[in-house]
This record gives structure tokens, sequence and C-alpha cells, in this order.
């Protein structure tokens, strides 16, 4: 059974990292450019996790965040910066504050293992409640 990730990230280096990183620990990665290409796709398809960028070029991750909020999102959200620990906080801070299911942030440069070990633990928590639910 295969997880959906939603990577949000301008940089198609940086996309293209965390896509293939998530393949190695079971998911199915979907890419997103910008926050408009990003809200299609929330509004279209459920998601497992979502990877976000704070900076996607002239716009805020904290958009995308915003957007997450209005449609009540559940999705495990693991952002990802280069802005520093303060900014970091400080989105977490937004995040939880919008009811959003916010995780531990990822700093830029992007650290391979943190970004292996969030995924597959969130793998195994989404899997354990897929079970539940086809089991009841």
């Amino acid at each position: 059974m295969h997880h959906e990730l939603l990577v949000i990230d301008d940089a198609a280096l940086h996309l293209a990292i965390l896509c293939k990183i998530a393949e190695q620990v079971g998911f199915r990665a979907t890419g997103a450019h910008s926050v408009a290409e990003a809200s299609q796709l929330l509004h279209d398809r459920a998601f497992d996790c979502i990877t976000l960028d704070l900076s996607l070029g002239e716009e805020s991750g904290i958009e995308v965040l915003q957007e997450l909020s209005k449609i009540k999102c559940p999705t495990p959200i693991i952002v990802i910066s280069a802005s520093g620990e303060q900014a970091c906080d400080e989105t977490v801070r937004i995040g939880n504050g919008l009811n959003l299911n916010i995780c531990s942030p990822v700093p830029r440069p992007i650290h391979l293992s943190a970004v292996r070990t969030a995924l597959t633990r969130i793998a195994a928590v989404t899997g354990k409640h897929r079970f539940a639910q086809a089991a009841g």
C-alpha cells in the first residue's frame, strides 16, 4: 500500500530530492511549485502527509497553511525552511493556532535522515489508521 505525499516547493531540485526520499520509504509523491498548484491538488485529492517549503518564490508557505485551515485538513505537515529556527518556530505556532497537524520542522539544507525518519513515522501511523478503518 502506498501513502500519498504532497511536496510543496518552488525549487525543482529540492522537490525532486524530497520526492525521491518519499518514494524510498513507501510514499507516492506529487509535487506542487506554487500556492495555487498546491491549493488545487488539496481540493482534488487526499494526502497522508505534506512537506511545505516556507519560501515559495514571491509567495509564502503561510498562505498554504491558511488554505489548509480553511479546508480543515488533518494531514501531518512537515515544514521545511532555510529561514532559521525562529521562523520555523513561528510557523509551527501559526500552524497550531490554525488547528493544523504540524510536525517538527526540518531545516535547510535538508537533513535527509530527518525527512526519512519523519515520513517513516507518519507512514506507520497512517498505515495503522487505515488498517483500523478497514477492520471496523
